[in-house]
């Protein structure tokens, strides 16, 4: 894979550092597991990012409840099926869309490869094999990127590695758009949709413009060098290895580029998706310029534009909640009204009722009176 060429060592998880002949014999069974799913050639790919035109699509997302997303870039409609996904990506559009059937302790044993697992235990990426490792770094961070902590996997991260180890399709385009729906304020998948939005725009010939901003990804963007020369590392004869006797105050400071690291030159793109800069680095010469602040200023538009969408929504959902409301009191009122006008029959029946008996007991006096006179007549 692309990313071997540039580690002679790379550091997984808890200062525990892999030599180069062990991550190859991993890798190598790692790529067959992924040529198997027919995903080696996505993994492989390569893709000119627009970093604007990403922000746009995801600021102008509509909400939608199946598995379809559409948006709009430079006012063009994109609609982004599983089915574009997979003919975009040229990988099978079949497989299961969710891991239901599959057992978390079925999926701890087949991840850390092991019979006989504790269902309950909290299992943190130190306790997987390397190679089960370097699949859960790429489903976190390729096929289903999150935010936040990626040495705790969840359910569900464990359960796709178990799905990858044992040869069960997975229908990855569809569970791309579901993901790509779900978190539209974390952005992922840059290189999928600018891949995507070039292809679309370019079936309506409309062309990206020239001066439109672009990363191209590279090998440099995966390294954070910053961070590393912090950890006391130095990058020297095509490796990143550790210096002794160095204190961490010393390790802190910035370091100006040598002339003879030409690997470790790096552009200073307004915006890289896949490095990520400690707080606090900073390079001599990332100088602001006109066109990287005219590209902040485009990425803080669609920031707000996003922004702008959002709070449409939330005075349609406060104007639906508001009507609601309205209609609850009326049907509320109603109710009264109607509880009022049962009342009011019922004490006319009464009244009715008590009038008639009233009337009947009159009657009957009125009945009653002559014979009791001429009984006494009678009597006489």
């Amino acid at each position: 894979m692309r990313y071997n060429s540039y580690f002679s060592s790379v550091k997984l998880h808890c200062e525990k550092w892999l030599s180069r002949d062990v991550l190859i014999s991993n890798l190598a069974v790692v790529i067959t597991w992924f040529d198997a799913m027919g995903w080696l050639d996505y993994i492989c790919s390569s893709h000119t990012i627009y970093p604007r035109l990403v922000k746009m699509f995801y600021a102008n997302l509509a909400t939608s409840t199946t598995c379809i997303a559409n948006s709009f870039v430079l006012g063009t409609p994109i609609c982004i099926t599983h089915d574009l996904i997979a003919e975009t990506l040229g990988i099978p559009n079949e497989g299961i869309t969710n891991f239901h059937d599959i057992g978390k302790t079925e999926a701890l044993g087949i991840c850390l490869e092991q019979s006989n697992v504790n269902p309950i235990m909290n299992v943190t990426s130190s306790h997987l094999p390397i190679a089960s490792r370097i699949v859960l770094l790429l489903v976190t961070n390729t096929f289903l990127p999150k935010q936040g902590s990626h040495t705790l996997p969840s359910e569900r991260d464990l359960k796709f590695v178990a799905c990858v180890k044992n040869g069960t399709q997975i229908n990855l385009p569809y569970l791309i758009v579901n993901h790509l729906l779900s978190r539209p304020n974390h952005t992922p998948y840059p290189m999928l949709l600018s891949m995507i939005i070039s292809t679309v725009l370019a079936s309506f010939k409309i062309d990206i413009p020239d001066d439109e901003q672009s990363v191209k990804p590279s090998h440099k963007h995966l390294v954070n060098k910053a961070g590393l020369r912090q950890l006391n590392l130095e990058f020297g004869e095509g490796e990143w290895v550790k210096v002794r006797g160095r204190g961490r105050e010393q390790a802190r400071e910035p370091e100006a580029v040598r002339a003879g690291d030409d690997d470790d030159d790096e552009e200073d793109d307004p915006q890289q998706y896949e490095m990520r800069p400690s707080a606090g680095s900073s390079s001599s010469s990332s100088k602001p310029t006109l066109d990287s602040l005219m590209a902040r200023m485009d990425i803080a538009q669609a920031d707000m534009e996003f922004i702008k969408g959002e709070m449409q929504q939330f005075r349609e959902g406060q104007a639906n909640i508001l009507q609601g409301q309205a209609e609850l009191q009326v049907i509320k009122h109603s109710k009264y009204t109607f509880s009022q006008a049962i009342s009011r029959t019922i004490q006319s029946i009464h009244t009715i009722k008590r009038d008639q008996i009233q009337a009947i007991l009159h009657i009957t006096k009125l009945c009653t009176l002559p014979y009791i006179h001429i009984s006494k007549l009678c009597s006489l």
